[in-house]
């Protein structure tokens, strides 16, 4: 099974999508990332990832343009605007759209901003769980 979640600027929600991924997935799974644009991953995204013993290293900022979405069996958007402007796909039915609210637009005051990451962090855990249990999964696979 080779997922795919898709943000606008994979900085944050997809990002840790992928990283909820490689540590909860089958070990036969792939997973990517990818953004619309890019911009680079926050600390505050990987301080909310760390808070849960999951590390980021090696993880950088990558567009659609970098995969090729025919080779994907489920691709997850996280976003109104990924799922607004991702490509046509040759199998629309791999598309799965589960919106998550964009920590980065998160206001407020230090602790508010955090916990906006904090939750934002825990739902997307909550959609990579789905995606395992086959609650989440493609209408048409290969």
């Amino acid at each position: 099974m080779k997922v795919l979640f898709v943000c606008t600027a994979n900085s944050c929600r997809s990002q840790m999508a992928e990283t909820w991924a490689r540590s909860l997935f089958p070990a036969a799974w792939e997973v990517r990332s990818a953004g619309l644009l890019t911009y680079r991953i926050t600390s505050r995204t990987r301080g909310a990832m760390a808070e849960v013993g999951l590390d980021m290293s090696g993880q950088r900022s990558k567009t659609i343009d970098t995969v090729d979405l025919d080779d994907f069996d489920l691709i997850v958007t996280l976003s109104d605007e990924a799922r607004r402007y991702l490509p046509r796909l040759a199998r629309p039915g791999v598309h799965v759209h589960v919106p998550v609210d964009d920590p980065m637009a998160a206001s407020g005051n230090r602790d508010e901003v955090v916990e906006a990451f904090r939750t934002g962090r825990d739902r997307i855990q909550r959609i990579v769980e789905r995606v395992v249990d086959g609650e989440i999964r493609a209408d048409r696979p290969r």
